[in-house]
C-alpha cells in the first residue's frame, strides 16, 4: 500500500513538473515571437514608458494631453495627499491578493499564487504618480506612439475600471501617499497575468510586443535600452 501511494506521488510530482516545464516554454516562446512585427515608432508622437519593478509591469502616460485626459476618471481628490498627484501616471492591473500582498517577488505568498494560479475575478487597477519620469534602463524605457495609438491604449485602460453609479472609478489605498488602486474588471490566471495585460494593450493599439508575455522580462525584451 505505501508502496503505491510513494508511486502515485512521484507521477504526480512528475506530471506537476511536465506542466510547468511547459508552461515556461510557452512564455518563453511567446515572449519571443512578435505581434504587430512590422510596427515602427513614430518620429513624432505621444512619450511613454514601460516600467517593472521585477514583478510587475505597467505603462507610463502623461496625465493630460491633448490626445487623452486621465484627470476627469483619476482624480487629485482620490490621493489622501493631493498635492501628491503626478504629472504622469503609471498604470498596471493584476491579481488583488498578489497586488496588495506582493509588491516584490520575495512578498508573494503561496495562498495568493495558487489563487492567481487557478484564475480569479478579484483584479484591480494600480495607479502611481509620477512627476517628469525619465527613461531607466533597464526598469523603466522610453516609447513613442502615435496618437491614434495612444488613443486604442487609453480606451483599452479605461474600459478596465469599474465605475459607481456617478460614473466615478473606485479608489482604495495603496502602498503609499503617491499611489492608489481602482476597483477592476477582467480574469486573471496563469493564461493571463498582470504583464500579459501590459503586452495585450499595446498588442491591441497595434504596437509590436510579444504574442504571450506571462513574466516582466516577456513585455520588457520588446523595448531595447539602445532605443532610448
Amino acid at each position: 500500500m505505501a508502496t503505491s501511494v510513494v508511486k502515485y506521488l512521484k507521477r504526480g510530482l512528475l506530471v506537476m513538473a511536465g506542466v510547468i516545464a511547459l508552461y515556461l516554454l510557452a512564455a518563453l516562446v511567446g515572449s519571443f515571437l512578435p505581434a504587430n512585427p512590422n510596427w515602427e515608432s513614430p518620429d513624432e508622437g505621444i512619450e511613454l514608458f514601460i516600467e517593472t519593478n521585477g514583478l510587475h509591469t505597467g505603462i507610463i502616460m502623461p496625465i493630460w494631453s491633448d490626445v487623452h485626459d486621465w484627470r476627469p476618471l483619476i482624480r487629485p481628490e482620490d490621493l489622501a495627499n493631493p498635492s501628491a498627484y503626478g504629472s504622469h501616471i503609471l498604470v498596471g492591473w493584476g491579481h488583488e491578493g498578489v497586488y496588495r500582498n506582493a509588491r516584490y517577488w520575495k512578498d508573494l505568498r503561496a495562498s495568493d499564487a495558487l489563487s492567481a494560479l487557478f484564475g480569479s475575478d478579484d483584479v484591480l487597477i494600480h495607479v502611481d504618480h509620477l512627476r517628469y519620469p525619465q527613461a531607466y534602463p533597464p526598469y523603466r524605457r522610453r516609447l513613442k506612439v502615435s496618437e491614434a495609438e495612444y488613443r486604442k491604449i487609453a480606451a483599452a485602460i479605461e474600459a478596465r475600471f469599474v465605475l459607481d453609479d456617478e460614473g466615478r472609478a473606485q479608489p482604495t489605498p495603496g502602498y503609499g501617499q503617491y499611489d492608489l488602486f481602482y476597483r477592476s474588471r477582467g480574469h486573471y490566471s496563469a493564461l493571463h497575468t498582470c504583464n500579459n495585460w501590459t503586452s495585450d494593450v499595446l498588442r491591441q493599439a497595434g504596437i509590436r510586443t510579444g504574442l504571450w508575455t506571462p513574466f516582466q522580462g516577456g513585455v520588457m525584451r520588446w523595448f531595447p535600452d539602445s532605443a532610448e
